[in-house]
């Protein structure tokens, strides 16, 4: 690590320590509380969202290689510092299994899906599948540190496609039993992909040795994929609204219909799906360090929010936003800032 990033690694090691401490505390308290259903979900909320945030991270820069890319070189360890949120990511969901009969709508009730959706072959094919995925990627890591590995880069985006699908389709589409869609799990695994250019972007404008050049490419990456993610949400809802089918309007109808749910469903569609196409759209904001770092950390947390809101309105008909969602969201990026920074510093902090 050069002498001028260690005062910050210094300081960022113990920021993320107390914040990965506070926030779990925090959640470990109100999961004790009266609203433990809520306090457990808040943990399917942040296990959605920074699971997708880290495997994205991971799957970019092979995926970014098998377009036969360049580019993003000077960064590409900035990205596959994800893999240090695997064994948090996979002790979230054993945990999630393991009280699935405090939150979740599955236990002792017998649906049309049969087995499919008996918590213990759910859970377990999404811990196997998940535990597949990280595996994959940490070894893609080290074959890429020998110089070799682009073909297995292919094999894990693939994976990776499969993996989050699934996740997609166990883990939010089956929150609602009676409701199906066969676009779930592409949306999902394609809105993991936002969130982790969205973060790498923000990570890079704050890393002295990205040139402007690799901050453009970032942004315009940011664009294409709200605007892809914008499409398949339409693509999603579009049928759902023309063939009005009680079994897909369950989701729209809490969602954009519900006077609570309403102003949250603008809001995401203000920030999450058209904010990039707006914020972004000249060069200089693209360019800049500052704008691109501001512009993607308010993305980020809104689509956090839209990860939030995919769960939280199967079950309540109004926006409880407070201390157990939020406490965990910090407790979690506590946690996946302590191991991304310890992995940089260990490889002499290297973009």
């Amino acid at each position: 690590m050069s002498t001028s990033e260690r005062p910050i690694a210094r300081f960022w090691l113990p920021f993320w320590l107390l914040l990965a401490v506070a926030g779990v505390t925090l959640w470990a308290v109100s999961a004790n509380g009266a609203g433990e259903a809520r306090a457990w979900r808040s943990l399917l909320v942040n296990f959605l969202f920074f699971t997708s945030l880290a495997g994205g991270m991971m799957v970019w820069p092979p995926l970014v290689a098998t377009c036969n890319a360049r580019w993003h070189l000077n960064a590409e360890r900035l990205a596959s510092a994800g893999i240090a949120f695997a064994l948090p990511s996979l002790a979230a969901l054993i945990l999630l299994w393991a009280t699935n009969g405090e939150w979740g709508p599955w236990r002792g009730i017998h649906y049309s899906q049969g087995s499919w959706l008996r918590p213990g072959f759910l859970f377990g094919r999404d811990l196997a599948a998940l535990a597949l995925f990280w595996g994959m990627g940490a070894y893609h890591l080290r074959r890429r540190r020998e110089g070799e590995g682009e073909r297995l880069g292919t094999v894990l985006v693939l994976v990776y496609c499969l993996v989050f699908s699934l996740l997609g389709f166990d883990l939010v589409m089956a929150l609602d039993p009676y409701w199906h869609s066969n676009l779930a799990g592409g949306y999902f695994f394609m809105s993991g992909l936002y969130i982790a250019i969205t973060c790498w972007a923000l990570l890079a404008a704050q890393h002295p040795a990205a040139e402007p050049d690799l901050l453009h490419d970032l942004g315009k990456l940011m664009v294409a994929f709200s605007l892809m993610t914008t499409y398949l949400m339409y693509a999603h809802l579009l049928p759902f609204w023309y063939e009005n089918l009680p079994r897909e309007v369950r989701f729209v109808v809490p969602r954009l219909h519900g006077p609570q749910w309403a102003p949250v469903s603008t809001f995401l569609l203000a920030l999450v799906y058209f904010g990039p196409l707006v914020l972004l759209l000249p060069i200089r904001a693209k360019r800049s360090r500052r704008a691109l770092g501001a512009i993607s950390f308010l993305v980020l947390c809104g689509l956090w929010v839209e990860r939030w809101w995919l769960v939280a309105p199967t079950f309540e008909q109004t926006p409880r936003l407070g201390l157990p969602e939020l406490s965990l969201a910090a407790g979690f990026a506590g946690v996946l800032g302590l191991g991304m920074t310890w992995m940089r510093r260990g490889e002499g902090g290297r973009p």
